[in-house]
């Protein structure tokens, strides 16, 4: 009796917990809804709006659009944003085509609308995102007076807002704040090497400075990926770093040197490149092959040439690419695909085709 008793209990409040979801689902159904509908609405009368102020005939008719449009966008970000995409995805006025003179349009409604107190009290008011997101606008904006919070910011303890509080300074290019977030995530290889090259790629500032700051206090893991993050921006001043690290016993400081010097193509560092085409670390190899493809000497032609046949398919891959964009000979040429070595001429043939293709 008990067992019976027990299994109609659990059987109601299966049913009971099906019949709650059933009417959270829609629930969440009729809010999407509803919010579709909202946007819906807004995007059709901010369309009046803004096609008002592209088309308007006179300066003076568009300054009273541009204030309507103000007072339709009446302090919304999301209305806001959806009038100045619309404005800068617009074909069809005179304003079709002419970036410049939609950037100005932009202003203009700027002048009305005010964004920049839009975002400072979403800043200060809003949850963790729009935070983080306020950030990110205030420093597209140039509003440099809400620095100081967003540094504050920068050092939160949720990692979104950490995150966009930092990259806004990156945009601002704040080298001692961008500097000490970055070191903040150093012990974390999972995301810091990511942020790294995400930092670097949107920091407005001097990159040397702030790889310097960085390289005084960060540990190895940390150089090695500034280092290779650096390697597309060719700053000269870490050279010899990059020659004795390249020269030196540390494996992951040597790869990050090599590559490093690599990006260069400098002559001098030939020899240097020419060892590590011979490293046991195919990573290393397949770095120098691409440094050696910048040189023009035959001595690197040959080389790479020569790495057509390594045993790893990645170095043939990137020593095959490398030829295309050296000087190399139709003989030569002809003698790859025609030659006993079948992982040069695949390698060769793979590249050519991807070309022809492309």
């Amino acid at each position: 009796m008990k067992i019976e008793l027990i299994s109609v209990i659990g059987l109601l409040l299966c049913l009971l917990i099906i019949g709650i979801e059933y009417i959270l689902l829609y629930r969440l159904a009729e809010i999407q809804d509803e919010n579709t509908a909202r946007v819906d609405n807004i995007r059709r009368r901010l369309d009046i709006h803004v096609e008002g102020v592209l088309y308007a005939p006179t300066d003076s008719s568009r300054d009273a659009e541009i204030t309507a449009l103000a007072n339709e966008i009446n302090g919304d970000f999301t209305v806001y944003e959806m009038a100045v995409e619309a404005i800068r995805e617009h074909n069809g006025s005179s304003f079709s085509g002419d970036d410049e003179a939609k950037e100005k349009l932009i202003e203009r409604i700027n002048a009305q609308v005010d964004p920049v107190s839009i975002y400072a009290k979403m800043l200060e008011e809003g949850n963790i995102y729009h935070k983080g997101y306020a950030c990110r606008r205030l420093a597209e904006l140039d509003a440099g007076e809400y620095r100081d919070k967003i540094k504050e910011y920068a050092s939160d303890k949720h990692r979104d807002l950490a995150y966009n509080a930092a990259m806004a300074l990156c945009q601002m290019g704040d080298v001692y704040e961008v500097a000490a977030y970055l070191l903040s995530i150093e012990n974390d290889t999972l995301y810091s090497g990511r942020i790294v090259n995400e930092f670097f790629a949107k920091f407005t500032g001097d990159r040397g400075e702030l790889a310097a700051v960085l390289f005084e206090k960060c540990n190895k893991y940390m150089k090695c990926t500034v280092i290779k993050t650096l390697a597309r921006y060719k700053l000269d001043r870490f050279r010899p770093m990059y020659l004795e690290g390249a020269s030196g016993d540390d494996s992951q400081l040597k790869l990050a040197c090599i590559k490093a010097l690599a990006a260069f193509g400098y002559p001098e560092d030939e020899q240097l490149l020419q060892i590590a085409a011979g490293d046991k670390d195919w990573v290393n190899r397949s770095s120098a092959i691409r440094g050696l493809s910048l040189l023009k000497t035959q001595s690197a032609l040959d080389t790479v040439k020569h790495a057509l046949g390594d045993k790893e398919w990645w170095v043939r891959q990137t020593a095959a690419q490398a030829l295309t964009r050296m000087d190399i000979s139709p003989k030569d040429l002809e003698e790859i695909l025609g030659g006993y070595d079948r992982f040069a001429a695949d390698a060769m043939k793979n590249v050519l085709y991807k070309t022809v293709d492309a």
